[in-house]
């Protein structure tokens, strides 16, 4: 309750004053509409009140029909019922979810065009794979993200939703497991090691993009832990990505964001290579991997971390 009554007071600070205004005060001028029915079902997923959220949702289908909003509603009641363990649901919200999707993206041109069909079937795969998996299915929901991959290869769809789909792979199995190559394209900084010839040393990984808000908030505890570590023998490797089609001024993009707002001693290199980009399913920056002395992955981390928690997982790495 103490949620709800949270949510429903930022809802109305959000509206301008003469929604406010008491009864006995007209406004002189026309309340505005209500929050808008994706809002309301984030607001209520946000409650745990699932029920409410699948109820607007077909209040929307029903007044409006299927469109633009109708995709992103669907594609938020799916990953509440996974958020609110209702699997069951979760995976009927994801199967006709997909199925909708797909029935609007017949082609590359379309997931340029349509990007809420290209949200919500990200969103279907990644829960579909999470119910299989809650039901004991691991190989399966493993089977179904590689064959979801193949498909959004072959049909050129584009980079972040591909990389979301590994994402939700390397969450479910990556730790544990041989840390992938990184080859790079190019690279800012100092010259970019492979990580097979780096076996014997701890490794740190920071995925990001120049323009990322949250990558820039993150630049001040990580020089501190890269200075902190560096000198005791961990690397730190810093991979980004062509966002771009001019690639001399994506380049210069990087090299600018890497010098003024990252500052971070020479010995760390910036490799530029979408294929890592992808395998390590940076749909989200910045992501954090961490890899033992042995090649192998014991964190992975698509989030933000304070510099309590890089200096903890460093401290696993480098035992």
């Amino acid at each position: 309750m103490h949620v709800m009554r949270l949510l429903v007071l930022s809802a109305l600070a959000a509206l301008p004053a003469q929604a406010q205004t008491p009864a006995s005060t007209p406004p002189t001028t026309p309340a505005p509409a209500p929050p808008d029915d994706v809002r309301m079902i984030r607001y209520k997923i946000s409650a745990g009140d699932l029920p409410s959220a699948e109820s607007i949702l077909e209040y929307h289908e029903a007044e409006k029909g299927q469109d633009d909003d109708y995709l992103l509603g669907l594609a938020w009641v799916a990953r509440g019922a996974a958020l609110t363990g209702d699997w069951k649901a979760a995976s009927e919200h994801a199967a006709a979810g997909r199925a909708l999707a797909f029935s609007k993206l017949k082609s590359s041109r379309d997931y340029d065009a349509n990007r809420e069909a290209v949200y919500l079937l990200g969103s279907a795969i990644e829960v579909q794979a999470q119910a299989l998996a809650a039901s004991g299915r691991k190989t399966d929901a493993i089977r179904f993200l590689d064959d979801s991959s193949r498909e959004l290869e072959k049909a050129h769809a584009p980079y972040n939703i591909r990389a979301r789909v590994w994402k939700r792979r390397n969450l479910m199995e990556l730790e544990g497991q041989p840390a992938p190559a990184v080859r790079a394209e190019d690279h800012v900084g100092a010259d970019a090691p492979s990580l097979a010839s780096l076996r014997g040393k701890p490794v740190v990984l920071f995925f990001w993009w120049e323009a990322c808000g949250d990558c820039k908030m993150q630049s001040a505890p990580l020089r501190r832990t890269v200075e902190r570590y560096l000198p005791k023998g961990v690397v730190f490797v810093a991979p980004t990505r062509y966002y771009g089609t001019d690639r001399a001024q994506e380049k210069a993009k990087i090299e600018k964001a890497w010098k003024e707002i990252y500052q971070l001693p020479a010995a760390v290199s910036a490799p530029i290579s979408d294929e890592a980009m992808v395998r390590y399913g940076v749909s989200a920056t910045p992501t954090f991997v961490f890899v033992d002395r042995k090649g192998v992955v014991r964190k992975y981390s698509p989030t933000r971390m304070t510099e309590e928690r890089l200096a903890a997982a460093i401290e696993e790495i480098a035992r």
